[in-house]
């Protein structure tokens, strides 16, 4: 056994999950950071150290965890070396006790991991061979409620479900409630064993306060598959997963995958599905039955996440085509992939419209000899030359406005007044004379016409 001394950094980001960084710190947030470093001071909570490939800043970050919520992560210099350790573990977590917490506003805290060298050992599924679903697709990252799951599993079966003669009943029912809202939409092998797994001892428990817990555990596996649930998945969890950041990142990148070609796209989604056994596909327009047979096929976890991604790819993908999300046939994955192909009116337009308007006239010109014969071309031809038009009237506009500015600018510069002005009165009077008048240069000139005429008054007198 070999005990390490981990300092944990980052307290701060992980009490403040919405900064960004590079915004400027603010006393909230300082004394959000205060708070939970005080919190774990306090209490003094086991924490789990986890693996976090998905971090955007640093891909071999490690986290720490507590309570159900991310507090902090290993700092750089021990990142490499503790990482090693979590990913050569049994579940690919390991778990560690609190030390010492240094509170700040910058503050940090180290704690205290102890194990032993080891090499991770691949599980080998039965049955089906579902490892052929580990593929190059783009999959959904882990979202924070399994993350929150997986470490209430771990602190359960690790640290409080082997001790259950002595085990604090308060920290029981918080990592039970933490990995029940975590699991409530798991459908994977892993939790539907480890459901049965979790009743079976707390219902073996001496202690009645210990086998109340086991009731709600019981309520949550009998409704896996009630319809109730199934209408929850498909009505609130299924589109907030599709609508997610996550999943809108995964489109992106499964777009460039294909290029765009997004008929192209939806024939290799579904070669995929159709793989699963139990004829899933044939559902795929009932995702109340699709989620079921998942259930029931008792799909590891990691199968799982990739069923999922493709799944969410699909909804994305129909979407986009503007096509039912149902069964496709050859037919249908033909016409999917003329339409990538197709040119729309709105396309074409734009391509014409970023030349000259003489240039986009002259080609719309040629093209319309060229296809003077097919109907599309018949039916749209009329509303691009329209919008050429409009665009050429719109340029046109544009520059005589640009004219008349110029004039009433000049105009401008030709009145305006300069530091001295002379008038005079009537020359076909007796005595005319001129007259010197000194006014400041951004005098009005109605003032200049007025005390030039009340000048020329004087003068007459």
């Amino acid at each position: 056994m070999i005990e390490y001394i981990i300092k944990i950094l980052g307290v701060q980001f992980a009490a403040n999950p919405d900064y960004q960084f590079g915004d400027p710190e603010t006393p909230e947030m300082w004394a959000k950071t205060i708070a939970l470093l005080t919190e774990l001071k306090d209490t003094m909570p086991r924490v789990v150290l986890k693996a976090e490939p998905t971090n955007p800043h640093d891909n071999r970050a490690v986290m720490v965890r507590a309570m159900g919520r991310k507090i902090g992560y290993v700092c750089r210099t021990q990142r490499d070396k503790i990482r090693s350790l979590v990913m050569g573990s049994k579940r690919g977590m390991l778990g560690a006790e609190i030390r010492e917490v240094v509170i700040g506003k910058h503050g940090y805290l180290y704690i205290t991991l102890r194990c032993e060298e080891s090499t991770a050992v691949e599980a080998q599924e039965p049955g089906f061979n579902w490892m052929g679903w580990h593929t190059d697709i783009p999959l959904l990252p882990p979202m924070d409620a399994l993350n929150a799951e997986e470490e209430a599993e771990f602190i359960l079966e690790e640290e409080l479900l082997p001790r259950l003669a002595d085990a604090d009943t308060t920290e029981l029912q918080t990592y039970l409630g933490i990995w029940m809202a975590g699991s409530r939409h798991d459908i994977s092998q892993e939790a539907c064993s480890q459901r049965q797994q979790y009743i079976k001892l707390l219902m073996e428990s001496e202690r009645d306060e210990v086998r109340a817990l086991a009731k709600e555990l019981e309520h949550q596996s009998a409704g896996m598959c009630s319809r109730h649930r199934l209408e929850e998945r498909v009505m609130e969890w299924w589109p907030r997963l599709v609508a997610s950041d996550e999943a809108s990142n995964m489109w992106v990148r499964w777009r460039e995958q294909t290029k765009g070609q997004l008929g192209v796209g939806l024939r290799l989604i579904d070669g995929m599905l159709r793989q699963l056994p139990g004829n899933v596909y044939e559902h795929i327009d009932h995702l109340e039955t699709v989620f079921s047979q998942l259930y029931y096929l008792c799909i590891p976890r990691a199968a799982l996440t990739a069923i999922l991604s493709l799944l969410v790819l699909r909804m994305r993908t129909c979407r986009e085509l503007g096509i039912e999300m149902k069964p496709m046939s050859e037919a249908d994955y033909e016409q999917c992939e003329q339409a990538d192909c197709s040119i729309s009116l709105k396309e074409l337009t734009a391509s014409l419209l970023k030349f000259p308007t003489s240039t986009a006239l002259g080609m719309y010109g040629g093209m319309s000899t060229l296809m003077a014969e097919i109907p599309a071309w018949q039916k749209h031809s009329p509303e691009i030359h329209k919008q050429i038009l409009a665009k050429a009237q719109e340029q046109q506009d544009k520059q005589e406005q640009k004219q008349e500015k110029i004039i009433e600018t000049v105009k401008e510069a030709a009145n305006k007044p300069t530091e001295v002005y002379y008038g005079d009165k009537n020359e076909l009077q007796n005595g005319a004379q001129l007259l010197k008048l000194e006014l400041p240069k951004d005098t009005d000139p109605a003032e200049i016409a007025a005390r030039i005429a009340e000048q020329q008054r004087k003068l007459l007198e």
